[in-house]
């Protein structure tokens, strides 16, 4: 199992994506304008009452990853976007919870065959879609 965030501590990593393996402990980073992740049975998660606070005003602190079964990092512009998928995100600030951004719905908890980050933005592969990533 793994889980994937953006991080935005101070230092090295900054604005990257983190993946921790949660079988191994293991942290590994990916700069978003040089690779994508494919995160495959992925669900979004969020600590509600973390989330909540920051909504509110509170600084910002760890509280929404994507838990996924696999990843897969591939080179940048590999997976485009289709007409039918579409784009989710989290930001605390402006909502406490996982959003899909073409009509706002709240979308925490939800679980997808398939997200892949492009550059720093993520998208949800519509379920009607064939991805075969067998050459990497």
């Amino acid at each position: 199992m793994y889980k994937v965030r953006f991080h935005l501590g101070r230092g090295a990593h900054f604005m990257k994506w983190q993946i921790k393996n949660t079988e191994t402990d293991t942290v590994s980073y990916v700069n978003p304008s040089e690779n994508q992740i494919a995160m495959m049975n992925a669900t979004l998660k969020v600590q509600p009452s973390t989330a909540k606070k920051i909504h509110e005003g509170a600084c910002k602190t760890v509280c929404a990853w994507i838990q996924c079964e696999a990843v897969q990092i591939l080179p940048a512009d590999r997976l485009k976007v289709n007409d039918h998928d579409y784009r989710i995100q989290f930001n605390p600030k402006h909502c406490p919870d996982w959003i899909n951004s073409w009509n706002g719905n709240v979308i925490s908890n939800d679980e997808y065959n398939l997200i892949f980050t492009n550059d720093r933005s993520l998208y949800v592969v519509d379920g009607s879609a064939d991805c075969t990533c067998d050459d990497y």
